[in-house]
């Protein structure tokens, strides 16, 4: 049996395009365009992945074999067991990532499913501020930004969906040749509310 290949923002895809699927159950009659409806899906969704195995490309491609919104239902549940988890990590690994946070409030981790995290991030009211983990090449990637308490309805920069977000402030250490203390803060709207925003988010390149 293959191993976990999908990750949490491949699941969000796949789940999407399943329910257009189901949607068509519900709305179009004519099965020759429910096929075409479900090759499509099911090309789009494999087309997000940089490489398959002959196995995995069979995971994926058993989409094309419902027949009903049940077993829709059904195909959904039979990938999780190949969702690739976010690493787990402790307090104290966390403390190591920001070092220069030491009054930090670091979130229970024990309440977290790490294996719906695109990224792992959570709000620090007290300090204003946002702290994200990001899984890449190996490594967790350490993030902070502050952000505005002032909660508004637009478009977030991580998920691309219009919700809840607040305004973050990152700063970056961009090189300069006149200036080597030289930086910019750079600020996008995020979801306030970081979970909803794992389920929703579909494309990584912002958090790249």
């Amino acid at each position: 049996m293959p191993s976990t290949f999908i990750r949490n923002h491949h699941l969000n895809i796949i789940k999407s395009e399943a329910r257009n699927i189901q949607r068509c159950f519900q709305d179009i009659e004519d099965e020759g365009v429910i096929e075409a409806v479900k090759g499509q899906a099911t090309d789009r969704i494999i087309q997000q992945f940089p490489h398959l195995s002959k196995e995995e490309i069979n995971i994926i491609e058993s989409l094309k074999e419902v027949k009903s919104s049940i077993e829709v239902e059904a195909f959904i549940g039979s990938i999780y067991r190949y969702v690739e988890s976010f690493p787990n990590i402790t307090k104290q690994r966390i403390k190591d990532l920001f070092p220069d946070n030491i009054s930090m409030t670091i979130p229970n981790l024990t309440r977290i499913d790490l294996s719906r995290r695109t990224y792992l991030g959570w709000n620090d009211p007290g300090q204003k501020k946002k702290y994200i983990l990001y899984h890449q090449n190996g490594e967790l990637l350490p993030i902070e930004g502050r952000y505005i308490p002032r909660a508004l309805k637009d478009y977030c920069h991580f998920c691309k969906q219009v919700t809840t977000v607040t305004f973050v402030s990152f700063h970056t250490n961009d090189k300069s040749n006149d200036n080597t203390d030289y930086y910019r803060a750079i600020g996008h709207y995020i979801c306030l509310d970081n979970q909803e925003c794992n389920k929703k988010i579909m494309d990584i390149r912002s958090l790249e």
